[in-house]
């Protein structure tokens, strides 16, 4: 199997990591820094499912997909880019793909599809829900810091997994649990839940997740996000496996927080990086979707502002 990585952050190493422990062939797009790192050091992970490391000799890793060795077309392309850069991701990948290879969005938040449709056709689309936490304290070093559930990957526009069964086999086969899902809608509106309930709220705060789960204060904003966020996809239509936002936060404190009480969101790391947020695909995307539906979602706004307003302090 032949994959295109097209950003190497924490999540696109960590997933390149466990196709390459499969024996994928796996490419990497990133920035210039994280090429010579890759091209020096090899590519590292250590934390949960154990360490794994591919010498220098087995990294193909370039600054543009026109770069990379020339080979064969690409099987399929994960998309492990921050959203903030889809409209230059797409348009690049329109421009230098061969073939028609399956893009798999590994992304927070809702909304990437559309960005994507309008250079692809919406059956090329996967979406990838991931919770798992990736560090990469060095440029070619990534830490698995958190797993709540396996990785999970489907069609908006699709029910037959068929296409995509063959890179959930070779991640697992590397030692990531991953599954495919007719059902993906529904898991990207709980993946929102969980990144629009915390994410935010503990990069203005400063703390990792668990701390959150702690304070009366804390759970009451999170208690009106959920209720927001429950407002807006019922009424756009969509339903997640939780009947109502009651439901979903004895889920959240009783099952998913406890495994990730370590973990500190992307947006406290983009922040502490001086790098833009993926706010407008979680939160904003909340109310950007509550406006088109006449639904006011003051608490959703309120977070946006302030890590926007977080977003313009000088370094």
């Amino acid at each position: 199997m032949r994959v295109l990585v097209y950003g190497a952050g924490g999540v696109g190493l960590g997933l390149g990591s466990f196709l390459l422990a499969a024996g994928a062939e796996v490419s990497f797009v990133a920035r210039a820094s994280t090429v010579r790192a890759l091209h020096t050091h090899g590519l590292s992970r250590a934390g949960l499912f154990g360490q794994y490391a591919a010498p220098p000799a087995a990294i193909r890793a370039a600054g543009a997909i026109g770069e990379l060795p020339p080979g064969a077309p690409f099987d399929l392309v994960l998309v492990t880019v921050k959203t903030p850069e889809n409209p230059a991701a797409a348009a690049d990948l329109a421009t230098s793909l061969d073939g028609k290879p399956p893009l798999v969005l590994c992304q927070n938040g809702w909304g990437n599809t559309e960005t994507f449709g309008q250079h692809f056709p919406e059956a090329q689309i996967w979406n990838a829900r991931v919770i798992t936490g990736f560090v990469r304290p060095h440029p070619a070093h990534v830490e698995v810091t958190a797993h709540a559930e396996p990785v999970a990957i489907g069609s908006l526009c699709e029910a037959d997994t068929a296409p995509i069964e063959p890179l959930c086999e070779t991640l697992r086969r590397g030692g990531l649990p991953c599954e495919a899902t007719a059902r993906i809608a529904e898991v990207l509106w709980a993946k929102l839940l969980y990144n629009g309930c915390l994410n935010a709220l503990g990069a203005v705060l400063d703390v990792p997740y668990g701390k959150l789960g702690e304070s009366t204060h804390t759970r009451g904003i999170i208690a009106d996000v959920a209720n927001e966020i429950f407002s807006v996809m019922q009424a756009a239509g969509y339903r997640t496996r939780w009947p109502d936002s009651e439901a979903y936060l004895a889920s959240l404190y009783g099952e998913l927080l406890p495994p990730t009480a370590a973990h500190e969101s992307s947006t406290l790391q983009d922040l502490r990086a001086g790098r833009h947020t993926e706010i407008d695909a979680l939160n904003g995307s909340v109310v950007r979707l509550g406006e088109q539906l006449g639904i006011a979602t003051p608490v959703n706004r309120t977070l946006c502002a302030l890590v926007r307003t977080l977003e313009a302090r000088p370094s």
